[in-house]
């Protein structure tokens, strides 16, 4: 259950709660209360005795600590059951008690009020379940009234009448409220699933221009320190070579120091290119992964006679790095493969998967071979690929024959 949801529920539980407390004080005062209040009938004393009995009951049940987590998906139906059907059943044993006595029977004033108390259970069973047992529960509900008047009376009256039209409109009117409920709930959800959809992709969007910006302040900081410290290395190497050709031959103190010097600068430089080339970003970090494949494609399209096509999803999920950098280096080893060895004129790159799992396919239609006959040394970057599989936790699968191209596919995940 969403987090969100799950408070909003427990803050609606809260107020519940406070509204079975006040209900049952209510109905306590009203049963003590000087006045007018003090000559109210017995029948009325004994149902105002059973509503702050029934709702205490509610509120003591609410407020018990833990008993929710114990009861989990059981807590609240049978506090909704009793909220709904004690009153109607306190309501009906009052009519049975005046009938019996001879008493009058206010059905309007009584509907009023049971229909005032099954407002709260109403707003709370349309906010956790949907509409069709919302509408059920109160229809069920509605009916009650009339059908107990009926047991009660064992023939067709007046009252009972009342009652039934009472019954229809609170049907209605409880429907009603409880369909708009129903439908703010649902769109409010549907809502907070877009917006945590649009802060998803804007948290994506920020990651990826954050990696961009960092990407290109590296290039730019390579290309200062190539035009720079490697020209400057370079230039001072190739000085030092020149230095020897008009030295003292004899001088031999002063050669062997020109050849140290020109060994360290000649180490410096080198280190200061593989310096230069791990500072570069690669095109993964510029373009991501979906572009920098359309662009292995079109540069492979590029090299030789063959054309790539691509199927590529337009957003991937949120996949760790290492991954995208194995997917990303297995196709550009299968598809140098397909330029340097294959003779194909035509192959096809899939990409696919969700958080679960990814699936990678390179095709082509060149002259094949028998995987198990290609000699594992490297050549083709087979046994590389396989290793940069295993240490994914994935595997790859190649299926050739001669004459009838090749199938390579990485699988990670849920298929694997």
């Amino acid at each position: 259950m969403n987090m969100k949801f799950r408070d909003s529920e427990n803050e609606l539980i809260r107020i519940f709660r406070f509204f079975s407390g006040g209900v049952a004080l209510v109905f306590m005062l009203l049963q003590v209360a000087p006045g007018p209040l003090g000559r109210i009938d017995p029948a009325g004393r004994r149902a105002m005795f059973l509503f702050s009995l029934t709702y205490g009951v509610i509120f003591i049940y609410l407020i018990v600590p833990g008993l929710q987590g114990l009861m989990k998906s059981f807590y609240l139906p049978p506090v909704l059951i009793a909220a709904s059907v004690i009153p109607i059943a306190i309501i009906n044993a009052k009519y049975r008690q005046l009938m019996s006595t001879g008493g009058s029977i206010n059905t309007l004033d009584d509907t009023m009020t049971v229909t005032i108390l099954l407002i709260f259970p109403l707003i709370t069973t349309a906010w956790k379940y949907r509409f069709s047992i919302v509408f059920l529960f109160f229809v069920v509900m509605g009916f009650l009234d009339p059908l107990l008047i009926i047991l009660v009376n064992e023939s067709f009256t007046p009252e009972i009448y009342n009652a039934f039209n009472a019954s229809l409109v609170r049907i209605l009117a409880l429907g009603a409220v409880g369909f708009m409920i129903t439908e703010l709930r649902d769109r409010q959800r549907y809502e907070r699933r877009q917006l945590e959809e649009a802060n998803r992709k804007l948290e994506d969007y920020a990651k990826a221009s954050e990696r961009l910006a960092a990407s290109r302040e590296r290039n730019r900081i390579a290309r200062e320190l190539h035009d720079t410290l490697a020209h400057t290395l370079s230039g001072l190497a190739i000085q030092l070579e020149a230095t020897e050709t008009v030295i003292d031959p004899n001088n031999d103190q002063l050669k062997t120091m020109l050849d140290r010097a020109r060994t360290t600068v000649r180490d410096g430089l080198g280190e200061t290119r593989r310096a230069l080339k791990a500072m570069r970003s690669s095109p993964l970090e510029d373009l991501g992964l979906t572009l920098a494949l359309g662009r292995l494609a079109d540069d492979a399209s590029g090299r030789d006679d063959v054309a790539v096509t691509t199927d590529l999803p337009v957003e991937i999920p949120d996949w760790d790095e290492s991954l995208e950098e194995g997917v990303y280096r297995i196709a550009q080893e299968a598809l140098e493969n397909i330029v340097r060895h294959a003779h194909a004129s035509e192959s096809f790159i899939k990409l696919t998967g969700d958080m679960t799992f990814l699936k990678l396919e390179i095709r082509d239609n060149g002259r094949g071979f028998y995987p198990p006959h290609v000699p594992d040394d490297g050549r083709y970057g087979i046994r590389g690929m396989k290793e940069r599989a295993e240490a994914l936790g994935g595997k790859i699968t190649i299926e050739s024959q001669p004459g009838k191209g090749t199938h390579i596919m990485f699988l990670w995940g849920a298929e694997s």
